[in-house]
């Protein structure tokens, strides 16, 4: 074999290294961005159902709320105590139809 020939054959076995590091590195560079996509997915789902969670929470205190307000122990309450009626209106109360949410 002649100088060039090796030289040439060096060159070949150097670029053959090359190519096989520019693929390891961008096997290595396609993991980790798979990764790192999964643990950020895990995170917004996480804060997802944390979100879910306060909306359920926040729904069924707005309920009781709802339920307390309508309460007709307190309706009468605030019957007698701010509009003045006496017992006696109270038999003439009038229930009118509509949403009852």
């Amino acid at each position: 074999m002649t100088k060039k020939h090796k030289t040439q054959e060096k060159q070949r076995v150097g670029f053959r290294w090359l190519a096989l590091i520019l693929v390891l590195f961008c096997e290595l560079m396609v993991h980790a961005w798979v990764r790192t996509e999964s643990t950020q997915a895990i995170v917004r789902i996480s804060n997802a159902q944390t979100g879910v969670t306060k909306s359920l929470s926040y729904g069924r205190a707005l309920s009781v709320e709802r339920d307390r307000l309508k309460s007709d122990a307190r309706i009468t309450r605030i019957a007698r105590t701010h509009l003045g009626l006496s017992p006696d209106t109270f038999n003439q109360t009038i229930y009118l139809s509509g949403d009852d949410r």
